[in-house]
């Protein structure tokens, strides 16, 4: 078994009361990918930072690096389409056949309309529901059942760890990433009532993007594990900082 121990850089700058609740957002990416959880670091190189912002991210400059914190702060992450389709997959995964074909059908016959309604092209919005169908467990609650309402928090993480990558390639100075950050955090506090439900809203936005960009089964069965055992470490272990600050 992993143990999700958090790594700590013992020389990293203090962090401001600010600082440490945006980097918190991404806390969960430092637990399960064993980054700096007291930092805006991944601890790498330059080259190596800018390596996965080029492979990863299509970021290899500080226009790039801009134009990726607009796409997740503006809604032109998962959270749109999201609402299209959220709806249609909060469906038990225990259905009869019967049951999910009928399922599946009026989703495909009203979920193109709510997208052109709400300014999403209908195929995408389409395709992401025929994708997410499959692994609607591992976005939803077991108990009582219910899907996540929203994935803000899938691009609010997701802020933080590109950041982490940004400013150790060195495209913007970190004073513009705390920025981004800030904005994260407005974004994401509104839509949860505790870091629980932002575990979950991640989780869901994780699968929800692997599914319609084409992992298998089997590797976001993994993936989810490891992301679910490392939000596990935050929300039980007592240097974690989902415990030591209040949603």
């Amino acid at each position: 078994m992993v143990d999700f121990g958090f790594k700590v850089l013992p020389d990293a700058p203090a962090l401001t009361q600010r600082q440490e609740r945006g980097l918190a957002l991404g806390a969960v990416y430092a637990a399960s990918d064993y980054l700096p959880i007291n930092a805006l670091t991944t601890a790498a190189d330059p080259k190596s930072a800018a390596r996965v912002l080029e492979q990863s991210w299509d970021v290899h400059d500080a226009q790039s690096a801009r134009a990726t914190y607009r796409y997740l702060l503006d809604g032109g992450g998962h959270r749109a389409v999201y609402t299209c389709v959220r709806g249609y997959l909060n469906a038990g995964w225990d259905l009869s056949r019967a049951e999910e074909r009928a399922r599946v059908e009026q989703a495909t016959r009203e979920i193109p309309a709510i997208a052109i309604q709400r300014g999403e092209r209908p195929d995408v919005a389409l395709n992401y529901f025929q994708s997410g169908w499959p692994h609607r467990a591992s976005m939803q609650w077991y108990y009582p059942r219910r899907i996540i309402e929203s994935i803000a928090a899938w691009d609010a993480a997701r802020v933080v760890h590109v950041s982490r990558f940004i400013v150790d390639a060195g495209y913007l100075h970190p004073d513009e990433a705390w920025a981004a950050i800030d904005a994260a955090v407005r974004m994401a506090l509104p839509e949860y009532p505790s870091w629980e439900e932002f575990q979950l809203g991640f989780l869901a936005g994780r699968v929800f993007w692997q599914a319609n960009v084409g992992f298998d089964a089997q590797q976001i069965n993994a993936d989810h594990r490891r992301y679910t055992s490392g939000g596990k470490s935050l929300l039980s272990k007592p240097e974690s900082p989902w415990l030591r600050l209040p949603w």
